[in-house]
């Protein structure tokens, strides 16, 4: 019988009880709840806010436009290595038909 993983967090001021199904995946959960809340205590220290609302608002918001700028720049890597194999390709097509 395979062994349930249970995984207890805090977020802000919530608890949550979690079953991730691997023990990475519990440890990503474990990152993330530290990650925003050292966030929340960031954007708490910087502006004063005392607000979990919107502590947990303004973390969530950054962390999702890092993630959208993350995706936007993994794009343009994926299209500039596809343009550089496409050139590849035309070489090696253009070496292999002045061979034969």
């Amino acid at each position: 019988m395979d062994k349930k993983i249970v995984c207890n967090v805090m977020v802000g001021t919530e608890y949550f009880t979690l079953n991730p199904n691997t023990e990475f995946d519990e440890e990503i959960v474990r990152k993330a709840a530290n990650l925003i809340n050292e966030k929340m205590q960031h954007y708490q220290q910087k502006n004063g806010i005392k607000s979990t609302q919107r502590l947990l608002a303004l973390s969530a918001l950054d962390f999702v436009m890092s993630n959208l700028k993350s995706d936007l720049q993994y794009e343009d890597f994926q299209d500039s290595v596809s343009e550089k194999l496409l050139g590849l390709e035309k070489t090696v097509d253009s070496v292999i038909e002045t061979q034969f």
